[in-house]
């Protein structure tokens, strides 16, 4: 016998429906014993609380899911801790149960603190379970180096600096033409950049090779002798240019980056 929790008469087993009122015995009890399943006792105060709740409305203590957050809710099954999906049946698994238990990140395991949406190491959502394929920005200085990104400024830039020394040694301008190249080349090449470590980099390697090539273009320009004398008197200017170069492409990338982008689609819209 069982007792119809609408009318309260005893019914037996075997009925389906209640004779006096018409309800539905079986699934009553289906209902009553998913209800029983799903409340749980306070660890603090032992009041009857649902699986569902965060906190006891009693007491306020923070409800533990120990059973809950290890096992499968589809098919029962235990899991091994921080898994998404159960290996038995391929559900999903209740990623905000598993947070208040354990105060972790089912992704990468750190703690976390209360009421975290996201995960500050990994990124990962703790409500839904998804990583972010976010990654974040590098902030060290050798981090942010991608000698790939500086190949073709160095070059045109290089080449830029070399005809306008050249220039400059021919009008007359002596020594004055490679800080003017540098000045001129690396402060606008540096500006299409990406980040400063690399416009530094940028700035270093140019001021380092028309360092190199300032006796040479000299030779070039005036031949052996002009270049010895220019050597004697002058001296080289290797060390400044490369101090120079690194100084102009760091102010360029961080102060003029805006300017010069600017400037070159306007060219491009021009063409």
């Amino acid at each position: 016998m069982v007792k119809c929790s609408n009318c309260g008469l005893d019914v037996s087993d075997d009925f389906k429906n209640c004779p006096n009122c018409g309800s539905n015995i079986k699934l009553e009890e289906e209902n009553n014993s998913s209800d029983a399943d799903n409340v749980i006792k306070c660890s603090n105060c032992g009041n009857e609380v649902s699986s569902d709740d965060d906190f006891c409305h009693n007491c306020g203590n923070k409800i533990e899911r120990v059973d809950k957050a290890l096992r499968c809710e589809s098919c029962g099954s235990e899991l091994p801790e921080n898994t998404l999906f159960c290996p038995t049946c391929g559900s999903k698994v209740n990623i905000r149960v598993k947070k208040i238990q354990a105060g972790a990140c089912p992704n990468c395991g750190i703690q976390l603190k209360d009421d975290v949406e996201f995960c500050p190491e990994c990124g990962t959502n703790i409500s839904t379970g998804e990583v972010s394929k976010f990654e974040s920005a590098p902030t060290s200085f050798l981090d942010k180096i991608n000698l790939g990104m500086i190949i073709i400024p160095t070059i045109i830039a290089l080449i830029a600096a070399i005809i306008l020394s050249l220039i400059g040694l021919f009008i007359g301008f002596s020594w004055v033409s490679f800080v003017i190249a540098i000045i001129l080349a690396v402060g606008f090449f540096a500006g299409i950049i990406d980040n400063e470590a690399n416009a530094i980099v940028f700035g270093l390697i140019v001021g380092l090779i028309l360092g190199i090539l300032e006796y040479p273009l000299v030779e070039l320009m005036f031949g052996s002798f002009a270049a010895g004398f220019y050597e004697g008197f002058f001296g080289g200017h290797l060390i400044l240019l490369i101090i120079l170069g690194i100084i102009i492409a760091y102010v360029s990338n961080i102060y003029l980056k805006d300017t010069i982008l600017g400037v070159m689609k306007n060219f491009k819209g021009m063409l």
